[in-house]
């Protein structure tokens, strides 16, 4: 799927009377769905640094931006923790400098970053993520880092995330920091769908947000194709920070989306935002308060309209397995 339209025809049967907070609604698999874009090669020659500094280069979100330049043809050096573990030194077979580094220690970020042009980082969430984040950013500054990058996430946008959100403080202080920065907020990872086949036949789609609340995915690999872009192209992104996605749909439709991948009926199920809340740990509860009472934002067509190419939530999903998945295959 690529966005919401009247031409996606919804047939659904609603068990009961739609409630204001709850509802079942059930999507039948023969729904139309929209066509995709043929695949075309979205890669560009490699174009400004040539030497960059993936930190975190083992993680999900640095193992794409790893991917995504070594195919654009940079020099890639990679910062891990553990340099001497299996996926640093897969890197490392790759043509991929691997060096030790750490968050908390900035001497040792300083040391990752000695002849390099530009840098990649990102942080998951830690007690010490704000002091880890400034450890970056001095770093980069006492380096001449030429372009920093920050992934941060949609939810701690400086204007209409959470408040108080760490990752937002964080790119506040890339912004006063004379570095060269751009900085990518990726919205819901598809990958959070892995494994989810069997779960999601059996409950179907279970939300507190409105049958016709909009949702927007990203793939990581995207991710890695959106800091390839910032980059290439470093006269169009330097001192930019954007919300980045790939798919936007409805709760309608995105229970739809299961049901004709996976060849089967599936439900959704609004359930009051209270009682949705309890199905998370604690801390989790004030981020999931937040998708529901606002919720990602990020301009979907019009990234679209500049990369055809993007993945769609359908496309990562036949990718991965879901497609007419059966229990035991």
């Amino acid at each position: 799927m690529t966005g919401c339209n009247d031409e996606h025809l919804l047939r659904f049967v609603s068990i009961g009377q739609e409630q204001k907070d709850g509802g079942t609604y059930v999507f039948n698999i023969n729904t139309r769905t929209r066509g995709r874009a043929d695949h075309l090669d979205r890669r560009t020659p490699g174009r400004g640094p040539s030497t960059l500094l993936v930190m975190g280069a083992t993680g999900r979100q640095g193992g794409a931006v790893v991917d995504e330049l070594l195919s654009r043809g940079y020099t890639v050096r990679a910062m891990t923790r553990k340099p001497q573990g299996k996926k640093a030194q897969r890197l490392a077979d790759r043509g991929v400098t691997v060096v030790r580094g750490d968050y908390g220690d900035k001497d040792s970020i300083l040391a990752a970053m000695d002849g390099v042009q530009g840098a990649f980082f990102y942080s998951g969430f830690s007690r010490n993520e704000l002091s880890e984040g400034l450890n970056v950013i001095d770093a980069a500054r006492q380096s001449g880092i030429r372009h920093l990058i920050y992934s941060s996430g949609a939810a701690a946008a400086p204007d209409g995330g959470m408040e108080g959100a760490v990752k937002a403080q964080v790119e506040l202080a890339l912004r006063d920091s004379g570095v060269p920065f751009s900085v990518i907020r990726p919205v819901a990872f598809m990958e959070n769908y892995k494994g989810q086949q069997k779960r999601t036949i059996e409950k179907g789609v279970i939300d507190s947000r409105a049958p016709d609340r909009q949702v927007c995915f990203i793939a990581i690999t995207d991710i890695g194709f959106f800091v390839g872009e910032a980059f290439d192209h470093p006269d169009e992104w330097i001192g930019r920070g954007e919300n980045v996605a790939g798919d936007k749909m409805t709760m309608v439709e995105l229970a739809q989306t299961f049901a004709t991948v996976l060849g089967t009926d599936i439900k959704y199920v609004r359930q009051p935002l209270d009682e949705f809340l309890q199905s998370f740990p604690p801390p989790l509860r004030p981020l999931f308060r937040w998708y529901d009472e606002v919720g990602y934002s990020a301009d979907v067509a019009g990234w679209r309209r500049q990369y055809p190419n993007l993945i769609t939530l359908e496309q990562y999903l036949r990718s991965t397995g879901w497609e007419n998945w059966q229990p035991g295959r």
